[in-house]
């Protein structure tokens, strides 16, 4: 037993999941590799970042938000959001050429697991790495985790570098020009501005 989960209960919660299209929003370099990745840290991150994560999810919108909008508007009366910062993202559709096994952590999959819910739904990332690299360890099988946004409820997938071979790139457009973003901002009551001077 690694950090404390028993790897069985682990199992218990590992699901087939295909990826019929998901969406990663990520920096404008990563055109040509668009299911590239690095150790960094993140949410389901290696806490010695000995192997990557890419985060997916099945919204654009969500995928915004887990990686540019965040807690950034939190008590904001303006949501304002500077264009360079948007210029600067891509948004990489996403499809598996066949099932991932993914550790669900949705619904009540937490306690099923014995994780305390900071592992999905924390600002602080610790309960979800120390989770990470003992599914990483304990369960060979295992190519990431599936788990709702915190910020949107959507589904998102967080894939382990080892399955990255099992991902496909669908298309790839500037965040700026996607059309469910744009709706996003509206929705959202989000202006894009310019940078001063």
């Amino acid at each position: 037993m690694t950090g404390g989960y028993d790897p069985e209960r682990l199992r218990s919660r590992l699901c087939d999941v295909r990826l019929g299209r998901v969406f990663r929003v990520t920096h404008h370099d990563r055109r040509p590799t668009p299911l590239g990745a690095a150790p960094a840290p993140s949410r389901f991150s290696d806490p010695r970042e000995r192997y990557a994560v890419l985060y997916a999810s099945d919204a654009v919108r969500c995928a915004f938000w887990e990686t540019l909008g965040r807690n950034r508007f939190a008590r904001r009366q303006r949501r304002e959001l500077p264009r360079n910062e948007v210029e600067a993202r891509l948004v990489v559709s996403i499809g598996s050429t066949g099932p991932l096994g993914l550790i669900d952590l949705r619904g009540d999959g937490p306690v099923r697991i014995g994780a305390p819910s900071a592992v999905a739904h924390d600002g602080n990332h610790a309960a979800g790495r120390a989770l990470s690299a003992a599914v990483h360890a304990e369960v060979p099988e295992a190519d990431g985790f599936v788990f709702a946004s915190r910020f949107t409820g959507d589904s998102c997938v967080a894939v382990f570098d080892r399955a990255f071979g099992k991902l496909r790139a669908l298309g790839v457009d500037d965040l700026i020009r996607h059309v469910e973003f744009l709706d996003a901002l509206d929705d959202y009551d989000i202006v894009l501005t310019e940078p001063p001077g």
